[in-house]
Order: C-alpha cells, then structure tokens, then sequence
C-alpha cells in the first residue's frame, strides 16, 4: 500500500482527501497530515519520506515552497490550491502535477497514478521535461454560497453579493439587495475562493465586489476613498498601497 504525506491547513479538506485517496485503485495510505510550514519542515527532517506528497501552496504560516529551502523532498509532490498564480514556481520544484480545489477524484487518480509512477525515478531532467508537456488549468472560483439562517438554508450565488465584512471576528456577507448573513468563512479563506476579477480585498475587514464600489474619491495623498452599495458606516478609506492596488484592478479588470 503506498503512503502519503498531506500538506494542508484546512481540516475538511483533509478529511476529504484522505477519503478520496483511501477509495482510491492505489488505495494510499496517510501517514501523517501537517497543517504548517514549521511542522512540516520538522516532520520531513526527522521521518524517512512517504511515497507520495500532497501539498497545499498558501498555508497559515506562508507558502509551501519555504519547506524546500530547509529540506531536500525526493518524494513526488502534487500541488493541491485555490487557483493558479503559483503554478510555474510549483514546477521548479518536485511538482508532478498541480491541481486546483475542489478536487475531482477522476483529475486526483491520474495525477496520483503519474506520481507513483515516477517514485524512484532519479533523472530530475527527465522529470522536469515531463511536468514542463503538463497544462496549466484554469483556477476553479466559488459560484455560490449555502449559508445557514436560523431554521433554514439561503442559497446565494456570487452575483448577489455586494461585499464581505469582518467584526469582531465575524464574518458578515451583505448582498446587493442589503440583506446580511453571518458565513463561518474568514476573510483570508474567501480571498482564496473568490474570483479576483470580480472581488477586491479593499482592507483587512472587507472584501468588495465590483459591483458594489459606487463613488470613487481621491485624496491629495493618493488615497481613495469609496463609497459602497448598499452603504456600510460611510465611505471607506483605502491606505495608499491598497488605493494604487485598486485603481490598477480597476483600470485592467476584464470583469467577472
């Protein structure tokens, strides 16, 4: 039975991809889930390497490739995200496939069916030319949201969310229409999911989408200030590095 080693900050996920590997034909076996860059550099300095490697890029505590500047990986890995801004740096290193969430378990059996038959393979040329044919995928962003409100489900697709906003470590999401619910979701977790054509993080509270920016103010600064629909406590003030940030997302956007 071949062993795994899974690298992933979000429990669900690992659940499902323990799962998926188990009912895999190889039928893995998961020696070991981190959820760190730290634990994960501990970890493969001290234990002989599994046969395969499942790893996520954006973890809590940075980016997954720092492990490869601590730690020689000769295990195959096969890089697991939301979407794609990573998927060159991925193939510098032992990355035989890169796979955007959420997974479908027919993608998952032909990249593990790869790894496993690359194991053991010590021609890193040969390797590189391989992962060099593979397409790039186009990143797969959330359509929808199931949210829980009191004794029932709201199903809300993303064209009706005007903007998230986060409060005392809630996180509220608000549509165009100004009804509001809370979402077990933070910020950092819907900046991964979202299409950033479509949704811009304008602060560390609130995550705005195209539709919602109203108003555009400029400071002599070079801040902006918007003005959202619906309304949220008055305009809201960008820093300077943020307001550069939008008017570039602004100006380039293809929409969503």
């Amino acid at each position: 039975m071949p062993s795994a080693l899974i690298i992933e900050d979000e429990l669900p996920n690992i659940e499902r991809l323990e799962k998926m590997l188990l009912d895999s034909k190889w039928n893995i076996f998961v020696i070991k889930s981190l959820q760190t860059v730290k634990d994960a550099i501990t970890w493969l300095r001290s234990n002989e390497q599994p046969d395969i490697i499942y790893m996520d890029i954006m973890l809590t505590d940075g980016l997954s490739f720092e492990i490869f500047n601590h730690v020689t990986i000769t295990a195959p890995v096969i890089f697991i995200t939301a979407y794609d801004d990573y998927a060159l740096k991925a193939f510098e290193v032992n990355g035989v496939d890169y796979l955007l969430k959420p997974l479908e378990a027919d993608k998952l059996e032909k990249s593990t069916s790869r790894a496993l038959l690359l194991r053991g393979l010590g021609d890193q040329e040969s390797l590189m030319e391989l992962v060099k044919s593979m397409q790039v995928k186009k990143p797969i962003y959330r359509s929808r949201f199931l949210i829980t409100y009191r004794d029932r489900f709201v199903l809300l697709t993303v064209d009706e969310i005007a903007y998230f906003i986060s409060e005392n470590r809630v996180t509220f999401l608000i549509t165009r229409d100004s009804r509001q619910f809370v979402t077990d979701q933070s910020l950092e977790m819907l900046e991964k999911e979202l299409n950033p054509e479509a949704f811009f993080r304008v602060s560390r509270q609130i995550i705005v989408s195209l539709n919602a920016i109203g108003t555009i103010y400029q400071s002599f600064n070079g801040q902006v200030k918007i003005e959202l629909a619906p309304a949220v406590h008055g305009p809201v003030t960008l820093s300077r590095e943020k307001s550069g940030q939008l008017k570039k997302w602004l100006d380039h956007s293809n929409g969503y």
